[in-house]
């Protein structure tokens, strides 16, 4: 379970957006067996694109999973993001790719619509992510890494 500590003043994300945002991780999480995280931190990111990759590499995964796996990450006190991913998916999506979610999420965050910015992201990620790694069709031989209700990886540190 997410950790819930908050600001004094309105929080970065209402209960009722975290409830949307896991339950979208939860549903990219069905359509490819590419692991894809949250991080939104407490603190300010000068460099989020720094911040982020700190935390992709904290990240608890196995290291046969890390090369298709990323990460969302926002800085909720400054309002940065970054979305950062393992060495496969960086081969494979195109920059067109990351290009698209950096200005679908500026575009949200610009308007101060936070969720929808996170929530469009994830489902950007886990689109391109199903297209180059999905999950195996039911009744195959191949049995992908992890369980389908397997907990999405998300850390609430705001």
């Amino acid at each position: 379970m997410p950790h819930w500590a908050g600001f004094l003043r309105r929080r970065f994300l209402t209960a009722t957006e975290r409830e949307q945002i896991t339950a979208a991780l939860e549903e990219a999480g069905r359509h490819t067996r590419a692991k894809i995280g949250l991080t939104i931190d407490e603190k300010a990111a000068d460099d989020p694109h720094t911040r982020a990759q700190r935390h992709f590499q904290a990240w608890t995964l196995p290291e046969d999973e890390r090369p298709t796996a990323v990460l969302v990450y926002v800085s909720a006190r400054s309002r940065a993001f970054a979305v950062v991913g393992g060495d496969e998916v960086r081969r494979v999506a195109p920059q067109t790719f990351w290009e698209v979610v950096n200005r679908e999420l500026h575009h949200h965050f610009d308007e101060g619509r936070y969720c929808d910015g996170i929530f469009k992201a994830i489902a950007q990620v886990a689109i391109q992510l199903e297209r180059h790694f999905p999950r195996a069709s039911e009744g195959t031989e191949c049995t992908p890494r992890g369980s389908e209700t397997a907990e999405p990886t998300r850390s609430w540190d705001e």
